[in-house]
C-alpha cells in the first residue's frame, strides 16, 4: 500500500463527512434561507427597522458563508481526489465543477472588496516575513 495515496484517501473521506455533514445540518445554506424572522416580530420600537434590517443582512452573510463552506469543502475534496490519481483521469465534469466554485469565489470576494473597499496588501514577494530580520543583532 502506497502511505500517501492512503493518507490521502483518509482525508478525503473526512471531507466527504464535514459535507454531508454540513448538508444534512441546520447551517445547511438552502436551511439558513427558510429561517426567517418577519420585520413585525421586532414590535414598534423605534429600533424596529434597524434591528430587522441587521438581521436580514446577517442572515443573508450566513448564507453565502455556509454556501461558500459548502463549496469550498466540495473543491478541496475534488482536489485531493486528483491528487490521488493521476490528472490524466481528471474529468471534464470535476474540472468544469472546480471552476465554477473559482468563480463563485472570485465573484463573492470582488462583491465584498466593492463593498469594504479594497485592503492595502503588499504584492506577492513583497511583503516582510516574521523571519526577516537580522537576529545576529538582537542581543547585542
Amino acid at each position: 500500500m502506497d502511505a500517501p495515496s492512503d493518507s490521502l484517501q483518509e482525508f478525503k473521506k473526512k471531507v466527504d463527512k464535514l459535507l454531508l455533514d454540513l448538508g444534512e445540518s441546520d447551517a445547511n445554506h438552502t436551511r439558513i434561507g427558510e429561517q426567517k424572522v418577519a420585520a413585525t416580530a421586532y414590535g414598534s420600537l423605534p429600533q424596529s427597522p434597524t434591528l430587522a434590517t441587521a438581521y436580514s443582512t446577517m442572515h443573508l452573510k450566513l448564507q453565502q458563508l455556509s454556501k461558500m463552506l459548502g463549496e469550498q469543502l466540495e473543491a478541496m475534496g475534488i482536489a485531493v481526489g486528483l491528487a490521488d490519481g493521476d490528472y490524466q483521469a481528471t474529468d471534464q465534469k470535476h474540472a468544469q465543477r472546480l471552476q465554477q466554485i473559482q468563480a463563485s469565489s472570485k465573484a463573492y470576494y470582488e462583491a465584498w472588496e466593492k463593498q469594504n473597499g479594497k485592503k492595502d496588501a503588499p504584492e506577492s514577494g513583497k511583503g516582510k516575513a516574521g523571519g526577516d530580520e537580522d537576529l545576529g543583532k538582537k542581543g547585542a
